[in-house]
């Protein structure tokens, strides 16, 4: 079978000698191509190909002339491939976008594909399919995900390990304290202390880790209880004796948001109020209002501790950022509050002044409206 004349320009006089000359700069470009061109009729058999499938896939052009598009491609691809043609329906190009070829040496070889219905072009008469090499680009895209799922791994399993003999510790710390005469130094206070300020990292790793991860959910927040729990829990890690804290819930419809997520929020920033308290005040105070419309909630945390002092104030969200070595916490807790943010579609706003407190106003999206269960949002960068 003679090879399909791409270029058939019959063209005469100096009209016909200038057509000639584009005739072979067109041929030498799509000779030279690296992708590989491919051109069928309306029964998809092959009438052209370019070179380059000899390099790509150790293939002889002449070898894949006249045969069955489908001898090359996965089986799969075929109905879209058919209804595309049948209806000349472009949405039907999404389906086609990617193949995978068998080249020589049982290498596999991926690309990118597009495709132009020309059947009724009067020179073409068929599909013009142009496939571009993806392999390296599909390689480097498997490996990076095979390092985040042994990466996802490692970090279940650390914290897993790290946590169990940490609690074990605890335990024998909270009996240990049973008999405080015998610890007159205050030793198995400050070990516990110690313990919690490690167990309160690994539990940021956790919230770090399925904020990126876990899709978000839509349910019914009840606030009562988290507040209520979170506070429990941080007279564990703080000395509370001196923070009066006042909390205020103001709604006029429930919340709809992800639990983890605003448990995750509200822990950080009052931790944060309660770990930078100011010692020397004789009364220190925290204030945490919510307020909540079918459309936002409104959360604002108010405290009158030491303060941030206004050159660190553009850095507090970054990851790991200390604004000195004395600063207590990993440097992970607002990071994970902003991020946190983001991902629910919502913005924070702090207001400190060093020596007087600090205040976070922080709005979430109420998705009372939307469909109960897991949510895809478009996050803010």
């Amino acid at each position: 079978m003679t090879e399909f004349d791409l270029f058939n320009f019959s063209a005469k006089g100096e009209e016909g000698i200038a057509l000639r000359e584009e005739e072979k700069m067109f041929r030498s470009i799509v000779e030279r191509s690296s992708n590989i061109i491919i051109i069928t009729g309306g029964d998809y058999h092959i009438k052209y190909i370019t070179p380059s499938v000899k390099r790509l896939l150790g293939m002889k052009p002449e070898e894949a002339l006249g045969k069955s598009l489908f001898d090359f491609i996965d089986p799969s691809k075929e109905t879209s491939l058919k209804d595309f043609v049948a209806s000349n329906n472009e949405s039907l190009k999404d389906k086609l976008t990617e193949v995978c070829l068998r080249a020589e040496g049982d290498r596999t070889v991926f690309f990118d594909v597009t495709i132009s219905n020309l059947l009724d072009h009067d020179k073409i008469g068929g599909l013009v399919i142009s496939l571009h090499d993806i392999t390296a680009r599909k390689l480097a895209e498997e490996k990076l995900q095979k390092a985040n799922h042994e990466l996802d791994q490692f970090i279940y399993k650390t914290s897993h390990d790290l946590r169990a003999p940490l609690l074990s510790a605890l335990g024998l710390v909270e009996l240990a304290e049973k008999d405080p005469e015998k610890d007159e130094h205050n030793y198995l206070r400050m070990i516990k202390m110690s313990l919690n300020k490690l167990d309160n990292f690994i539990e940021d790793i956790n919230s770090f880790y399925r904020n990126e991860k876990l899709a978000i959910r839509n349910e019914r927040i009840n606030f009562d209880e988290i507040v209520k729990d979170e506070l429990n829990q941080l007279t564990n890690f703080y000395d509370t004796d001196n923070v009066k804290v006042n909390y205020n819930l103001n709604r006029i419809s429930d919340l709809y948001s992800d639990s983890v997520r605003i448990k995750t929020i509200l822990t950080n920033v009052i931790s944060n109020a309660l770990k930078y308290s100011d010692k020397g005040k004789e009364e220190s105070f925290i204030n945490i209002n919510i307020q909540v419309t079918p459309d936002e909630c409104l959360i604002k945390v108010e405290d009158n501790g030491i303060g941030i002092r206004q050159q660190y104030m553009g850095n507090i969200f970054d990851i790991f950022y200390r604004a000195d070595e004395n600063a207590k916490g990993s440097g992970l807790g607002l990071y994970i509050v902003k991020d946190t943010i983001d991902k629910l579609g919502g913005q924070v706003q702090v207001f400190s002044e060093y020596g007087k407190g600090t205040t976070f106003t922080i709005s979430v999206p109420n998705f009372l409206n939307v469909t109960h269960g897991n949510l895809n949002l478009v996050t803010k960068s």
